[in-house]
């Protein structure tokens, strides 16, 4: 095969396009870079095509064995003041309404300079997708809008049909001429283990262990684009201070940007930004277990009859609350994140069914057969199976009825109390709080340049993507298209901005 038809063949596929890139390479540990990227996802990849635009020679390095990293598993979802999605349904909007609304939604808990850089920046970035093909759609835009939750004051809110991978095609597509020129080269399946740095502490390249052995790659500037830390438990627990239960999360997500980067001073920030939701119904009780169902915990979709109770077999909340963050809230106030949904037979024969496609022979066997239902004859029995305070249990359900009988929640307002719970045989659902997402993560400036210690910047050393951490946009609210947005956004930006110089030696 002639060189030119490998490279014509190899461009057909994101793993092609490493191959391609690798195979035409000279020694890459031999040439200074402009920039050095560790993380090919979301933000490495804008990041790398608006870098080599400029002229500028870039080494992607990624541990997978193909580029793309979350946006293989994203929802795709992203938002914009001034997108043509917009524009052609004549709706009208700005960066200062859009930024006004996420401080609004995450209660002023989003860092304000990261948001203020993502909503002024990330019209030209979503627009750029959507001028070179990623399609909305046809409903879209949208304001986000849910039960229980705040959304967008203006419709802005987008995804496509296919989610991540959609936007993924567009940028393989708009990576391809990059790959094609030299100016972009790949390294893939190659953990990065270090980060290297001259006397004056200035990061000058990476070591990293490649197919080839250890090799190290110098240049004149390194961004940080690996991703969170959702899929290594032991990380996760050390970040956030939860077990991490679900693996939900792209198999990269092992935090190592995080390590890599403190490893020489550098400090994080966010850990009191965690989210877990209000928790599923998993495979399994640890990690790795996956989403199996949701027991339908939101008011507005099917008022409770059930109550929840946490390991003292207490309840903690007013299971008829209509705001989904205080469920949230109040979830992350239990150390282990785990609660059980508790009631009895004729809660179960009378009340809707509370898992959404499920019958109610479906449900009834899955106490017979999933881990996270259980099923007995007595409520000390039944706190047995569900692992919770056999006394409490006894004397919640106990006040729970007194407060059925009276009409009257002392304990927390709750209205809707529709049936004593105490006939037998008498039912619990384990619900988990987990996350595929990482609240924690590298502190910056505006420039995204990496602060030390001392809050000066490491020479020489960026990061973007969710390796700032997801609270920084995201607060620990659900906030419309505030994960993939500023990921993609702040990537292109600084490819497009930093001072690369006039290309590689």
């Amino acid at each position: 095969m002639q060189r030119r038809d490998f490279v014509a063949s190899a461009l057909a596929s994101s793993a092609g396009l490493a191959v391609a890139q690798q195979a035409l390479a000279a020694p890459m540990s031999a040439r200074r870079w402009d920039l050095i990227i560790v993380g090919a996802g979301t933000a490495g990849l804008p990041a790398a095509i608006f870098a080599s635009r400029r002229g500028a020679h870039v080494l992607l390095i990624d541990s997978a064995d193909k580029i793309g990293g979350n946006l293989h598993l994203a929802n795709g979802q992203i938002a914009a003041a001034g997108s043509r999605t917009q524009v052609a349904k004549g709706i009208v909007d700005s960066p200062d309404r859009h930024y006004d609304d996420i401080m609004r939604i995450t209660r002023g808990l989003a860092n304000p300079e990261i948001v203020r850089l993502t909503v002024d920046h990330a019209p030209v970035t979503i627009n750029w997708l959507l001028d070179n093909g990623l399609k909305p759609l046809p409903e879209h835009p949208v304001t986000g809008d849910s039960p229980g939750r705040p959304a967008y004051s203006v419709a802005r809110y987008i995804w496509a049909r296919n989610e991540g991978r959609d936007i993924l095609a567009v940028v393989e597509r708009e990576l391809a001429p990059e790959l094609a020129s030299g100016r972009v080269q790949t390294q893939i399946n190659s953990r990065v283990v270090s980060l290297l740095q001259n006397q004056s502490g200035a990061v000058t390249g990476v070591r990293a262990r490649t197919p080839a052995g250890e090799r190290e790659f110098h240049g004149r500037h390194t961004l940080l684009t690996t991703g969170g830390y959702a899929m290594n438990p032991e990380a996760f627990l050390r970040h956030c201070g939860y077990p991490a239960y679900a693996a939900g999360a792209y198999p990269t997500n092992l935090g190592e940007g995080l390590d890599l980067a403190t490893a020489i001073g550098a400090q994080l920030r966010g850990r009191e930004l965690h989210r877990a939701g209000t928790g599923s119904i998993l495979t399994a009780p640890a990690f790795p277990a996956k989403v199996y169902k949701r027991f339908i915990t939101v008011p507005q979709d099917r008022l409770p009859w059930e109550i929840w109770v946490d390991a003292k077999g207490r309840r903690f909340f007013r299971e008829d609350d209509p705001g989904t963050w205080r469920r949230e809230q109040a979830l992350l106030k239990l150390p282990d994140l785990r609660y059980a949904i508790v009631f009895d037979q004729v809660i179960f024969d009378e009340s809707p069914v509370g898992v959404p496609g499920f019958s109610r022979a479906q449900l009834r066997e899955h106490f017979n057969s999933h881990p996270m239902f259980a099923q007995a004859d007595s409520l000390d029995e039944l706190a047995t199976k569900l692992r919770v305070d056999a006394a409490g249990l006894a004397a919640t359900v106990r006040d729970y009825n007194a407060g059925v009988d009276a009409w009257q929640d002392r304990e927390f307002g709750r209205e809707y109390m529709p049936r004593r719970i105490e006939k037998a045989p008498f039912y619990g659902v384990i619900h988990l709080g987990h996350s595929a997402t990482s609240s924690t993560g590298l502190v910056v400036d505006r420039q995204l340049r990496v602060l030390g210690a001392d809050r000066m910047p490491i020479a020489n050393l960026y990061a973007a993507g969710e390796v700032l951490g997801s609270g920084v946009t995201l607060g620990n609210a659900f906030t419309p298209g505030m994960m993939l947005t500023p990921a993609l956004t702040l990537g292109h930006w600084l490819g497009a901005t930093l001072p690369l110089g006039k290309g590689a030696a």
